[in-house]
């Protein structure tokens, strides 16, 4: 066996210097931050409408589809059968981030966010509530924010679309 002594040697120098003239690929980061692709997921975060408001019905879809179990909602219904959020609440530390309460959410109101700043000091910090004591969004006004929808037109007797269409004429009661 006639192997060259040094030759690993000579290799290692050789993809050393390939790799010398090639672009670094690091950044450095606090100061340069990644592009990520828009279908990344993070953290759940609450869509809010234009207004501001959230569009949570509190209808509990997403705290069913989590395999996790970090989505916890308190909710409380009135007397009319209206739904007050107490708690939304959400443990980022446990989340696996994978998007299946976002998908089980009928309106649109929770989004993964694209912050992929995650860590904490504080183990305590890793839990959040998202939504604290605010009334529920009803199904349909949620609806009616969804993107690409119109809102229901309001059924006023002054708007002529309210109004019913007059009958149309039989054939055998036309006059000659």
């Amino acid at each position: 066996m006639s192997r060259l002594y040094g030759s690993g040697i000579i290799k290692s120098l050789g993809i050393a210097y390939r790799n010398f003239f090639r672009p670094a690929i690091t950044l450095q980061y606090p100061h340069d931050k990644a592009e990520l692709p828009e279908r990344s997921r993070w953290a759940v975060r609450m869509t809010c409408d234009e207004n501001g408001d959230h569009k949570c019905t509190a209808c509990l879809a997403c705290e069913r589809a989590c395999p996790d179990f970090v989505i916890k909602i308190d909710i409380t219904t009135d007397e009319e059968r209206r739904k007050h959020i107490d708690r939304w609440h959400y443990e980022i530390g446990a989340c696996m981030m994978c998007g299946l309460c976002v998908e089980a959410c009928p309106f649109d109101a929770i989004h993964m966010s694209h912050s992929y700043e995650l860590a904490r000091i504080d183990s305590a910090s890793l839990d959040e509530d998202l939504l604290v004591d605010v009334p529920a969004v009803g199904p349909k006004a949620a609806r009616d924010r969804l993107p690409g929808r119109e809102p229901a037109p309001s059924s006023s007797p002054a708007s002529p679309a309210a109004q019913p269409a007059p009958p149309a004429a039989e054939e055998g009661d036309a006059d000659d």
